[in-house]
């Protein structure tokens, strides 16, 4: 790495990129007073080796469309999150963890690291390149997941045959063309009003996740190959930040929470903007603290939407009980939302109240039953 850091693979890695000050990587946890001052720092130099000569090779080996470089890249930031400092050991599980298995920056006392190019193990280049190659190939065969539970309501001669709890079934859909455009979600010109059916997204959970300051690592790799072929994305040395959608402390230390709930707002405004009058608003949200709860409803329903439904599923998050992952919040919640034809109309607190005692009470004894099924008290 001595030999060769400054010579062929000069242009390969983020040289003299600091980590810059924020709210997770400062405030929640000081890297720097750890030794993370870069994000080379992230790396050994062994590491920082191995993914330089990666790079090198996406970007200029053989004669293959752009295209398909930008595809490798994919797997090339997984690999770079597998084969870092962050990784570590799951005595759980028997197997390496990668970064990110908790989305934060929180160093490790016992890190570890694969082998690059072996047919087995976790963390290797062939594993992380297995995502690309499922993604490839779900686009041209797609394919849906039918629960065995539900087919059993509807057949249940069928259901008998699924030996697992859901089957793959190969509807036969198209994959349409797409756009995709890079910017904010407060402001898409690109879009005509009224033009749209359905706008589905996944809002940021309040302060959980700090997106754009955890982004950076792989930011910071990616665009030294990017940066020529998309000025106006990869030019800077960071992500953008200061309209994101998050509570941030360090960024808005007056009020993060206020200013997180006027960006949602704003976005769920732009969306309304986009949606035809019988258009629907579909998210998925989750948190364990009630203020995020609140600013998400307050901030939809002054952006002039009424919620229709709601469905809870099984949370993406949920790892068990063990010590990697959530284990607070087990299931989402699924908001369907349609824009109000109307405004509403003030009702008396004392109707109010009686209005919510009695929901309260329909609902008591089904969480009642939850609780003592063991769902967890923040989901209740």
């Amino acid at each position: 790495w001595e030999q060769r850091k400054d010579d062929d693979l000069s242009l390969y890695w983020p040289k003299g990129s600091k980590v810059p000050q924020g709210h997770e990587a400062h405030q929640r946890r000081p890297l720097d007073q750890h030794g993370y001052v870069y994000w080379t720092d992230f790396f050994n130099p062994r590491q920082l080796l191995v993914h330089a000569q990666l790079l090198k090779a996406i970007a200029t080996v053989g004669s293959y469309e752009w295209k398909i470089r930008e595809y490798v890249l994919g797997a090339f930031q997984q690999y770079l999150r597998n084969q870092c400092m962050f990784s570590f050991w799951n005595p759980q599980r028997d197997t390496p963890e990668p970064m990110f298995s908790n989305n934060n920056f929180h160093p490790k006392t016992t890190a570890i690291e694969n082998c690059v190019f072996p047919a087995l193990g976790r963390g290797n280049w062939a594993s992380s390149i297995e995502g690309i190659i499922e993604g490839r190939d779900w686009a041209l065969h797609p394919w849906e997941a039918v629960s065995a539970e539900d087919l059993r309501r509807k057949d249940a001669v069928l259901a008998d045959g699924i030996s697992g709890k859901s089957e793959k079934v190969f509807p036969g859909d198209p994959t349409s063309d797409v756009k995709v455009f890079c910017g904010s979600s407060t402001e898409m010109p690109q879009l005509a009003e009224a033009s749209q059916d359905l706008v589905i997204t996944d809002p940021p959970f309040g302060d959980l996740l700090q997106y754009s300051e955890l982004a950076d690592f792989f930011y910071v790799w990616l665009r030294l190959v990017l940066k020529d072929k998309y000025p106006d994305y990869f030019t800077a040395d960071y992500t953008p930040k200061s309209l994101e959608a998050v509570a941030n402390k360090f960024r808005e230390p007056e009020d993060p929470n206020g200013f997180y709930q006027r960006l949602l707002t704003g976005c769920w405004r732009e969306a309304h903007r986009l949606l035809r009058p019988g258009g629907i608003l579909a998210f998925t949200f989750h948190h364990s603290e009630d203020e995020p709860w609140v600013a998400v409803l307050e901030s939809l329903f002054d952006a002039g939407y009424y919620l229709e439904a709601t469905y809870p599923i099984r949370s993406d998050e949920t790892k068990g009980d063990g010590q990697f992952g959530s284990q607070k919040v087990e299931y989402d919640i699924i908001h369907v939302c349609r824009k109000r034809t109307e405004e509403p109309k003030p009702v008396s607190w004392g109707r109010m109240r009686r209005e919510v005692m009695a929901d309260v009470r329909q609902l008591q004894g089904m969480l009642e039953n939850h609780a003592k099924e063991g769902l967890p008290a923040a989901d209740i």
